[in-house]
């Protein structure tokens, strides 16, 4: 078997700035018409100030200095003229632009999604849920500044500053040379502390993921909360996090903020030389319009100084995206299908172990089930009965040996056609915040006719009290299931297994936590499911699998023991131990 599996996945993407933004302006890209009008929208908002500038020159010149009255009645219309164009574009490129940034956000979570759906369960082993809705949720919305709301202000500013600098060098180059002095030391200051805001908005990213963990924990889990008094235990994780946040965003932010008072005292230092220079030297017009067009360098300095901060948080945040989109899915090289299995499985000197484990989940395990043969697996906890019902829909990956179907090696099966061979119920039952028809007739199952979800739900003993929810099969049942009971929500998971059909059923101590009526329905619904279908059973409550075919009894990954119920008492050994337990 292929040693792939199960570890976490090592991300190949590159932490290169560059290279990351690259890949996510491909993103933008898609829509690259919107994007060349907003782009286009920016050009002639950058160019109107540069007009702007130009007018006022003339304003002030013609109208306060020369009082030249012919010239007035047509400047304050091109004012007019050049305010209005300045508007209608600044309103197309910002629209256009958030239009980009919404569907890169859509396609970014699409994608991810699509690759969280692809990943293996040693994934989820080693991640929170919390941490990975983060991604989704936070981590777009950090992707999509730095992928619009940046080039939006490198492309206006970018124009505006060339455009200024232009205009200045036009009325008098030896001046704007007086302030080009402070651009070097703006830029070594720039790059010495774009390393350290990218820094932080990583460690603003992690933050937030760990709120969304802790969050997601004491809601999911408020019953536990509750019962054991963990309100304010929760309430002190959940504030511990608020506060490592709060500190990461002000740091974020403090250094932000000094970007921005290093620029404008650069400018102001620029700005006192020019003042002093250009005294007598200028017409009132020239001087406006240059002192104008200094001043009016500032913002477009400060607004780009600030879109590093969006960038490098953007940054951080689309690391974090492609980390997960990057993450390796689940092996699946094989190629062949099959149509309904018989059911003879076996493994051949399968071993595995988990990543930091001490020693092998499963060891050298050689059994062979037949055709609708009912197993029953028994043992102490981390004796590896869940590891070895795992690795038959290949949710692990055995690092040695192989496991057959049919005599077919599961390696060479694709996983959706090895998975249509098995249907699962577990004593952890997974049902959606959905409605009753649609966590039956889930998956493939979706497209399934009313009547034959009817019969499952019979069958699974589960249609009596569908029937007396408010909207019958259409009933919304919660998060989870929390408005059914617990018997319930076990007859659905059977009525789900009933419905696919599968030849192969693997049940983990499916009755282990009802009550003694709830049982009663749920094991005469799992007696008829089992019938004619080779069954795998893990049980902890030893009275409900007496009458299996076979018990292996299973100690460190190994089967020490296997035989029949009376076969096994009869050995007086492990099984014997365990059943004395039970009932002495």
């Amino acid at each position: 078997m292929s040693k792939s599996t199960p570890k976490k996945a090592i991300p190949p993407i590159s932490a290169n700035a560059t290279a990351i933004y690259k890949r996510l302006f491909k993103y933008a890209w898609r829509y690259k018409t919107v994007f060349g009008v907003s782009v286009l929208a920016l050009v002639v908002l950058s160019a109107t100030n540069t007009g702007f500038l130009a007018a006022i020159k003339q304003v002030t010149d013609e109208g306060f200095v020369n009082k030249d009255q012919s010239n007035l009645t047509w400047l304050p219309l091109i004012l007019f003229g050049m305010l209005a164009i300045r508007a209608i574009a600044g309103f197309i490129s910002t629209l256009s632009m958030r239009w980009v940034a919404r569907r890169v956000v859509e396609n970014l979570r699409l994608d991810a999604f699509k690759s969280l759906m692809a990943l293996p369960i040693s994934y989820y082993d080693a991640n929170s849920a919390g941490v990975i809705t983060s991604k989704l949720t936070y981590d777009t919305e950090g992707v999509a500044k730095a992928s619009t709301n940046v080039i939006i202000s490198a492309v206006r500013d970018t124009l505006t500053i060339i455009g200024m600098i232009g205009y200045m060098l036009y009325l008098d180059w030896r001046l704007t040379l007086i302030f080009a002095i402070t651009i070097p030391f703006m830029a070594v200051y720039l790059k010495k502390m774009t390393p350290k805001i990218r820094s932080a908005g990583k460690q603003v990213q992690e933050t937030m993921g760990e709120i969304t963990k802790v969050s997601e924990e004491a809601i999911s889990g408020q019953r536990m909360v509750k019962i054991f008094g963990g309100e304010n235990y929760e309430w002190r994780r959940f504030a511990q996090a608020v506060a490592h946040n709060r500190s990461m965003h002000l740091k974020f932010i403090r250094r932000g903020l000094l970007n921005s008072f290093v620029i404008e005292l650069l400018a102001a230092i620029a700005l006192g030389l020019v003042v002093f220079y250009a005294t007598g030297r200028f017409t009132a017009g020239e001087f406006a319009a240059f002192l104008g067009a200094l001043l009016m360098l500032i913002a477009p300095i400060k607004s780009l100084t600030s879109m590093n901060e969006d960038l490098q948080m953007g940054i951080a945040a689309a690391h974090s995206m492609f980390t997960l989109m990057d993450s390796h899915g689940e092996l699946d090289e094989g190629t062949r299908e099959i149509g309904r299995a018989k059911g003879e499985i076996e493994f051949r000197h399968v071993s595995l172990r988990y990543e930091n484990a001490k020693r092998n989940a499963i060891n050298n395990l050689n059994v062979t089930v037949n055709t609708g043969e009912k197993i029953a697996l028994v043992g102490r906890s981390g004796g590896g009965k869940s590891t070895l019902v795992n690795l038959l829909p290949r949710f692990y990956e055995a690092h040695e040996g192989s496991i057959l179907l049919d005599g077919i090696d599961v390696r060479s099966l694709t996983l959706k056609n090895l998975r249509q061979q098995f249907a699962l119920v577990s004593q952890d039952v997974i049902l959606f915040n959905d409605t009753v028809f649609n966590n039956i007739a889930y998956g493939d199952l979706r497209n399934t006719p009313e009547e034959q979800v009817i019969e499952a739900a019979k069958a699974a003993y589960a249609w009596e009290f569908i029937q007396n929810l408010p909207n019958g099969l259409y009933s919304e049942i919660g998060d989870r299931g929390v408005r059914l009971s617990g018997g319930q929500r076990q007859r659905l998971a059977i009525a789900r297994a009933i419905l696919k059909n599968a030849p192969i059923l693997l049940l983990d101590e499916a009755t282990s936590a009802l009550d003694t009526e709830s049982e009663q329905h749920v094991q005469q619904a799992l007696d008829g499911l089992m019938r004619n279908r080779t069954s795998i059973v893990i049980a902890h409550r030893l009275s409900t699998i007496e009458n299996a075919d076979r018990i292996l009894v299973m100690e460190q990954g190994e089967i020490v023991e296997s035989g029949t119920h009376d076969e096994l008492l009869a050995a007086n050994g492990h099984y014997t131990k365990l059943y004395r337990k039970q009932f002495h």
